[in-house]
């Protein structure tokens, strides 16, 4: 039995997500992945459905938003930020 290996643009596309992301969730062992080479990476596509669940499971698009809330905190570091003043202007847009 040969599992399907694919590439991170491979996944990338399949989940619409930049490959980018995809090489985060790899380093933070979020999506497990086999290195080869010096800087290819492979997934198996049963680990791929496995992570992400049954279609129709919102598990992708929960682990988009953690993502993105994460990328927002790496952003905000070091800065003062009112959360209450943030509120009401996202209210107003």
């Amino acid at each position: 039995m040969t599992a399907e290996l694919l590439t991170v643009a491979e996944v990338a596309a399949r989940l619409k997500l930049s490959p980018q992301t995809v090489r985060r969730w790899i380093r933070r062992g979020t999506l497990p992945a086999t290195k080869i080479g010096r800087k290819e990476w492979r997934i198996k596509a049963d680990d791929l459905e496995q992570r992400l669940g049954e279609p129709g499971d919102t598990a992708a698009s929960r682990a988009v938003a953690v993502d993105r809330v994460l990328a927002l905190r790496e952003r905000l570091r070091g800065r003062t930020f009112d959360l209450d003043e943030w509120l009401r202007e996202s209210r107003h847009q």
